[in-house]
């Protein structure tokens, strides 16, 4: 396997963590809560945060609310990570209007990119699409589209993309849609235009979509592991197939714990692990619900299972953020 190239200095390049957004019990954010998870990151070598995504909870929390979260966390962020921490901030809205409200309300915020869903619940043409992403970017900052179709319900085509590669502020694309044949197109596309490049969302094909040409990669399972990511980038890089594939079984093997709640996000089971590990409270806004007392029992049989991906004190009692 060749060598991976990969433009280091681009905002979607290495391991980019969707950071959990954390909450106290009444549900409001508490940004120092989450310091023990930053500096946990921080040690892992990751050095890119995204907030307010799907790990993040961000549609559902209020503009202001991501907001001055983000203000808290960033600061912390820059100091941990130092020179070389960059931050994102995911704007999703309902509609065009909603989304320029979330992005309008992170100005004066110094961020390296706004991240950008397409619309949810209506389904939009591509037409539609095009002109919703292209206000979203001429809005002035960098512009990363995150296409999530499975939340959104209005997936992101090839042919978007290529329409949208003239605008100079669109650097970027997350993707988590899960068909690596889409991706490969996408890497394709970026081929063409190097200043924008492209980032592997989907946590089961991580080391494919870096052999295919990503820049970056978005694992939420990275919170947990960070150095595992870190480590299955730079095998990837190096041409290391065999430790590229390890670092991809056992990446697989954390991305299983969702499985405990199917059906659901993966917030409450991320949040809850994350707390087992005192990095981060429990909490998830409404109407998540806490796990069971079963759900709870095979978290707890799981970790102690993957306890060494972790680090290597994360199952020792000790006082846990609440």
């Amino acid at each position: 396997m060749a060598a991976v190239a990969e433009p280091s200095d681009h905002v979607v390049a290495g391991v980019i963590i969707p950071l959990v957004t954390a909450l106290d019990r009444r549900g409001q954010p508490d940004p120092p809560a989450v310091r023990p998870l930053l500096t946990h990151l921080a040690a892992g070598g990751v050095r890119t945060l995204m907030l307010a995504g799907t790990n993040g909870e961000g549609p559902l929390l209020p503009a202001g609310a991501v907001r001055a979260y983000a203000v808290e966390v960033s600061a912390m962020w820059r100091d941990l990570a130092g020179p070389s921490a960059r931050i994102m901030v995911t704007a999703a809205g309902t509609g065009t209007r909603d989304t320029l409200e979330r992005v309008e309300s992170l100005d004066g915020l110094d961020l390296d990119a706004l991240v950008v869903l397409a619309p949810t619940y209506f389904r939009h043409t591509e037409r539609e699409l095009h002109a919703h992403f292209r206000a979203a970017a001429r809005h002035g900052r960098p512009v990363v589209i995150y296409n999530s179709p499975g939340y959104t319900g209005n997936p992101i085509p090839v042919s978007l993309m290529r329409g949208l590669l003239g605008e100079p502020n669109i650097v970027g694309l997350k993707d988590s849609s899960g068909d690596i044949a889409l991706f490969a197109r996408f890497c394709a596309l970026a081929a063409e235009r190097p200043a924008f490049q492209t980032a592997q969302g989907a946590e089961r094909q991580l080391a494919e979509g870096l052999r295919l040409g990503a820049a970056g990669l978005v694992p939420g399972v990275g919170m947990l592991a960070p150095a595992l990511c870190v480590g299955l980038l730079q095998a990837v890089r190096a041409g290391d197939h065999a430790a590229a594939a390890a670092r991809q079984g056992d990446v697989d093997r954390l991305t299983a714990l969702f499985g405990i709640r199917p059906g659901s996000s993966g917030i409450v089971v991320i949040k809850t692990a994350l707390h087992e590990l005192g990095l981060c409270p429990p909490h998830a806004a409404e109407p998540f619900l806490p796990l069971t007392e079963s759900e709870l029992a095979a978290l707890r049989d799981a970790l102690a299972e993957v306890g060494p991906l972790v680090r290597p004190h994360a199952l020792q009692s000790g006082r846990r953020p609440e």
